[in-house]
């Protein structure tokens, strides 16, 4: 029941992430670390991770914001069945949620021109990756007072 709670809260975060909306960090994290305490691991850095996807959207700067809502993009459209139409252009999906997100199989130059990026710049996806894991250790310190395990913290 927990982890259901969990996930659907979860969602609708990463909903609204994705569209590039303003998530007080405040209004979530009380409520989902309260929850996450007790949940199994993958729970717990599930939470985590939603944590520091947030500091970073409130507190980044601009471009890393923005490079931040690109990767989410890209990465949950790599979820779910392959449901791409043939002709896509990703200026149209400026505004999209997940449930439009899903199964688009972004590339990573889409994923950029969905959020008015530099579809060139890949090493915005790296930056970000090295910028999340680095808030992911903060954050499972500051909410569990240990370490956080490998695969949010440092790459393999």
């Amino acid at each position: 029941m927990i982890a259901g709670l969990l996930r659907e809260d979860r969602l609708a975060v990463w909903d609204r992430l994705v569209r590039g909306e303003h998530v007080p960090s405040e209004d979530v994290s009380g409520f989902i670390l309260r929850l996450s305490h007790d949940a199994p691991p993958e729970e717990k850095a599930s939470c985590v991770l939603l944590l520091a996807s947030l500091r970073i959207a409130n507190e980044g700067r601009r471009a890393m914001r923005r490079n931040l809502r690109a990767a989410l993009r890209y990465w949950f459209s790599h979820s779910g069945s392959n449901d791409r139409p043939v002709k896509l252009n990703p200026r149209d999906l400026q505004d999209a949620g997940l449930e439009r997100l899903v199964g688009l199989y972004l590339s990573w130059p889409e994923a950029m021109k969905s959020v008015r990026g530099n579809p060139e710049d890949y090493t915005a996806l790296k930056r970000v990756e090295k910028q999340l894991r680095a808030q992911c250790a903060v954050e499972w310190q500051e909410q569990f007072g240990s370490g956080a395990p490998a695969e949010l913290s440092a790459r393999r």
